[in-house]
């Protein structure tokens, strides 16, 4: 190589394709994939779109934000979950058995757990418990705290889109939390597929198919249970069993038809010799004004042609173990023991199921509004504070009673909080 010993003194050049083979070594340390591997993977096609555009949470639709009617871009729009949930008997029911389970249980406010695993005496945060316990007595200013836990209850179940208007005062302090229908809220993205932050708008209220209000994430809390990646709207218990609702509603107005449309017991008449066409529709149609609808007429003697013979058809099967399968789907999706619905169980296998059920389907859904008054008591300031569900007592006041006393004895609750629990004085140095 010559050397640069005077000005003008010309270096030689790089052997062709140096720079690119240097560039395809560092790829290949990189990668692993040699760039000359025979009938190798080959390296992947470089990205078509600008720089920085990875890292979407989903691939949304072009102009996303455009489309403002709820749930448009779901195969199952929130009408349908409304009336598949308030026409499905079974479905109501459950829903309402899990609504009062919830409705049920008792809420309390105590100091938040510390990084130790240990919690503060109350006593130091006086103020705050008293505050937060007079305020959530009615969370919205119009129901009370049950009332209005069971509202969301019915949002959680049925479209898994609760959303609370954080209502504000004249002084821009939170009045109360207000929960909106969540059929009626669009969420919205930012570039990137997620909720777009303060002040952008983040959600829009659809009244008469049109938007009607603006919120962001300060003003409304939208807050499903059952997210999944590539979507923006929750997944309820009613949309993960609406194929077999839809069969139930069917089943039952099946049932429905054998005591109200019949004309008589399924069967098939037998005309007299000789009778036409002409003469079996009209008497048909006769036949019918007179019993179709009227079960009260069917009770009734009826005289016919001579010659006319009826031969009875298999009786239809109002019920088989098809029901009992379908209502085992239909508390399975809402974690709710099937007793009711199925056929007979003993004792054991009752208290069993009713166990699984509360462990499997109560104490997630408890979870849920714990993580949500975590939420709204941060947005009140009470930071140092948490709404909690009580632990059931037990029912039996033998065990209760053996429970209160080993508690006693072991040092894990004193006679006056125990007496406290029980509504009754406290003692005096206890």
């Amino acid at each position: 190589m010559p050397k640069l010993t005077e000005p003008g003194t010309r270096v030689a050049p790089f052997p062709p394709g140096l720079i690119t083979r240097a560039g395809e070594a560092a790829r290949y340390v990189i990668s692993g994939v040699a760039p000359a591997t025979w009938f190798g993977p080959m390296q992947p096609l470089k990205p078509m779109a600008p720089e920085g555009t990875g890292g979407r949470a989903f691939d949304y639709p072009v102009g996303y934000n455009l489309q403002y009617e709820p749930r448009y871009d779901e195969p199952v729009g929130f009408e349908t979950l409304h009336t598949l949930a308030d026409n499905c008997d079974l479905l109501r029911l459950v829903i309402e058995t899990r609504k009062d389970q919830i409705e049920g249980q008792e809420w309390d406010v105590r100091p938040r757990k510390l990084p130790d695993g240990t919690h503060p005496a109350a006593s130091g945060f006086a103020a705050e418990i008293a505050d937060a316990k007079c305020f959530f007595a009615f969370p919205d200013r119009e129901h009370d705290l049950a009332a209005w836990i069971r509202l969301l209850a019915e949002e959680l179940f049925v479209t898994d889109a609760a959303s609370i208007y954080l209502r504000p005062d004249r002084g821009n302090r939170i009045y109360g939390f207000e929960i909106l229908d969540g059929s009626t809220i669009a969420p919205r993205i930012d570039a990137w597929g997620r909720t777009p932050a303060a002040p952008d708008v983040a959600y829009q209220q659809v009244l008469h198919g049109v938007p009607a209000a603006d919120f962001s994430r300060d003003q409304l809390l939208y807050f499903p249970r059952n997210r999944r990646p590539g979507h923006v709207y929750g997944y309820s218990p009613v949309e993960q069993v609406i194929l077999t609702g839809n069969t139930l509603i069917r089943r039952e107005l099946h049932q429905l038809a054998f005591y109200t449309d019949g004309n008589l017991t399924d069967g098939i008449f037998i005309a007299p010799q000789g009778t036409t066409k002409d003469q079996l529709t009209e008497w048909q149609l006769y036949w019918n004004s007179l019993f179709a609808g009227n079960a009260p007429s069917r009770r009734h003697g009826m005289w016919v042609a001579n010659g006319t013979d009826f031969k009875p058809l298999k009786p239809p099967q109002l019920s088989d173990p098809f029901d009992e399968f379908l209502a085992r789907l239909i508390c399975f999706a809402f974690s709710i023991s099937p007793q009711p619905f199925v056929s007979m169980m003993n004792r054991a296998t009752a208290e069993t199921a009713h166990d699984a059920a509360v462990e499997e389907g109560l104490v997630p859904v408890l979870n849920y509004f714990r993580r949500l008054f975590r939420i709204l008591f941060d947005r009140m300031g009470w930071s140092d504070i948490e709404m909690v569900p009580v632990d059931d007592r037990e029912t039996d006041p033998k065990t209760a009673a053996e429970i209160d006393v080993a508690d006693v004895a072991a040092g894990i609750r004193t006679i006056n909080e125990v007496r406290a629990a029980r509504g009754l004085a406290p003692l005096p140095d206890k």
